[in-house]
């Protein structure tokens, strides 16, 4: 936002013009349907060019407000669980400084209806994001434990922001979401195996190697995925793998 909006209203339609961009950068880095992807940036559009140029009020604000949740609720909902995370987390670290900035006190004052409205938008990223962690199919301990560990860190870098924008009640709903995901994902840890590092001293194909560990060879693609190796056929010495079953 190169040009300082000149007071309430000028500051929370610049935010949604921004914003919107935000929530249409978010779909487009998602693998949606064709229909849904539209969808989403159509509501995007009509925010940035029709919504943005008619505000008049904070009833305004909050309708566009209530419009972009809902395109990040739609977008991420209809994405693969693994796939919504990452991109709802930069969605929302983009969120929270979009809305103007200015040295004068009584424009930063001015800019609270533009705050609020960006961290509606963070939140319903963060929101929906903590959802996803809990809906990906994790396979092993580590990766259920740094998806906790995701949220706690999302929560420790949002709350104070959420608090002072838009109160104590908003923050709240949010952090029970995350205390409940959170929960969910260390009673999930709990069932799954940890990732160890196996050294098997010479190069072995995938298949061969993940039928040692687990008599299955088609477990060799988590293999090959989890060391990143372009050769299956000769994979390194010393690879990580999920730990079999009673180990």
């Amino acid at each position: 936002m190169s040009k300082v909006p000149s007071g309430a209203l000028a500051g929370a339609a610049a935010a949604a013009g921004a914003l919107a961009s935000v929530v249409a950068r978010l779909s487009n880095g998602l693998p949606l349907a064709a229909d849904v992807a539209a969808s989403v940036q159509r509501d995007c559009t009509r925010v940035a060019q029709v919504s943005a140029s008619r505000v008049r009020g904070a009833p305004d604000i909050a309708t566009i407000g209530a419009s972009l949740v809902r395109a990040v609720q739609a977008g991420a909902r209809a994405a693969e669980a693994s796939d919504a995370s990452a991109g709802l987390y930069d969605a929302a670290a983009q969120a929270a400084v979009t809305f103007p900035a200015s040295a004068s006190p009584v424009l930063t004052q001015q800019y609270a209806l533009a705050r609020a409205l960006a961290a509606t938008v963070e939140v319903a990223c963060l929101g929906e994001a903590f959802v996803a962690e809990a809906r990906t199919a994790f396979s092993d301990r580590r990766s259920a434990t740094e998806a906790r560990a995701r949220i706690g860190r999302a929560m420790d870098g949002a709350s104070d922001r959420i608090s002072i924008a838009l109160g104590q009640e908003v923050l709240a709903l949010l952090s029970g979401v995350a205390r409940e995901t959170s929960g969910h994902l260390a009673l999930l840890a709990t069932s799954l195996q940890p990732v160890v590092r196996v050294e098997a001293g010479r190069s072995y194909p995938s298949t061969a190697l993940a039928w040692g560990l687990y008599g299955d060879p088609a477990r060799a693609a988590d293999i090959v995925q989890r060391n990143r190796c372009g050769t299956p056929l000769f994979l390194p010495a010393s690879v990580e793998a999920i730990a079999p079953a009673g180990a």
